[in-house]
């Protein structure tokens, strides 16, 4: 079978967009199949210009450039797989090819038409949401990478039930148990005393991460240090803001219990998973929730919020709490010391189900199903026959 992926365009660097097709490259052809990645690439963009049009020029680059060379590739294949749905505008110019779109989420559509109070969305934004919903419409098969976005992608009526499925996200790299001394000498690389328990939050910074309700809740077990499981917080990803600046400055001794991590490795990613008391995941919106799993899989117990699918990739294994009180939250992980070690061995046994291996077996079926489909399709038939 000849699987053409349809990659991201590298200047976005959509690192978890780029990690998803990766994992594909490198499982399909254990199953038998003949893979080739196909993504734009930076032409128009590597121009001199005002930074004010490398935006438009990136748009040059994805959708005009970038069109002739996908038709070409396309032929090729038994099957394309457009690997994000943001690229759903190529689905179109793939109608007469066996096809598949992933769908991560459906949180920039929802926030161009105004559903998502915290995502504003500017004119140009909702022009290209609504042509990547469009294109959802000329997808063979719409693959939901969990039952909370194929829900949501049927609440706004983006594609029907009987071409969906659902495939859950596979992790995307080697996570898992690291000996003790590989982690403690990972801490103490970054600051961190290997000795002192620490809450650990992996993200971006965006309203719907809500990382201030991760300061907010350290800060409340900060009171009282005296009952508190966890002695600092440490932050993987973004800067922190001005709110939350003036936040840890109003409370005495906040300061040097706080670490931001910015540019972490992989390996060291996965060490602060390992050494973590606990992942606080208390995000108000995902297309999945990579965290989840991945601190899950390095044996550090989750408190992740009470809302899909954090609460349904996460299983039993895992405490949720109310994304929007910090007191409890912070009440929640306090309570939850006496039963830290199940959590560990729980989590442990639920991020075995999600293996890259098991997922791309999963997409292989999906494959076979639309070639099927498409093969018996009698001649002369339009592709948009069934949409």
């Amino acid at each position: 079978m000849k699987v053409l992926l349809i990659g991201n365009y590298p200047l976005d660097d959509q690192k978890s967009m780029l990690a998803f097709s990766a994992m594909l490259e490198r499982e399909l052809p254990r199953l038998g199949c003949e893979v080739q990645v196909l993504s734009p690439q930076a032409h128009a963009a590597r121009l001199p210009m005002p930074r004010a049009l490398r935006k438009w020029a990136g748009y040059l680059d994805k959708f005009i450039l970038f069109l002739p060379t996908l038709a070409r590739r396309a032929r090729w294949a038994d099957v394309v797989h457009v690997c994000d749905h943001s690229n759903a505008m190529y689905m179109p110019r793939l109608a007469r090819h066996a096809s598949v779109l992933t769908c991560h989420d459906v949180i920039a559509i929802q926030a161009a038409r105004g559903i998502v109070r915290d995502w504003q969305v500017g004119f140009t934004g909702r022009i290209f949401q609504k042509l990547i919903a469009g294109g959802f419409a000329f997808a063979d098969r719409l693959v939901c990478v969990s039952a909370a976005t194929h829900r949501e992608v049927l609440a706004l009526g983006l594609a029907e039930a009987a071409r969906m499925q659902v495939v859950p996200m596979g992790l995307n790299n080697e996570f898992g148990l690291l000996p003790a001394d590989a982690v403690r000498k990972c801490l103490a690389a970054h600051g961190l005393d290997p000795q002192a328990p620490y809450l650990l939050h992996v993200g971006h910074e965006h309203p719907r991460k809500n990382r201030m309700a991760v300061l907010a809740s350290f800060a409340q077990l900060h009171k009282d240090a005296a009952s508190s499981p966890v002695q600092h917080l440490v932050f993987v990803g973004s800067a922190l803001t001005q709110e939350m600046i003036a936040l840890i400055a109003s409370q005495p001794g906040l300061a040097e219990r706080v670490h931001v991590l910015r540019d972490v490795s992989h390996e060291d990613l996965r060490a602060l998973y390992c050494g973590a008391a606990a992942l606080l995941f208390p995000s108000l919106q995902e297309g999945f929730g990579w965290p989840v799993i991945e601190a899950q899989a390095c044996g550090c117990p989750v408190f992740a919020s009470d809302l899909p699918p954090m609460n349904e990739i996460g299983s039993a294994a895992a405490a949720y709490v109310d994304p929007k009180d910090p007191a409890a939250i912070a009440k929640a992980i306090r309570e939850a010391v006496p039963r830290l070690a199940a959590m560990r061995e729980g989590g442990l046994a639920n991020a075995a189900h999600y293996s890259a291996a098991h997922m791309a077996a999963r997409y292989v079926d999906q494959y076979r199903e639309v070639i099927a489909a498409r093969q018996g399709t009698p001649q002369g038939v339009g592709a948009t026959t069934n949409r």
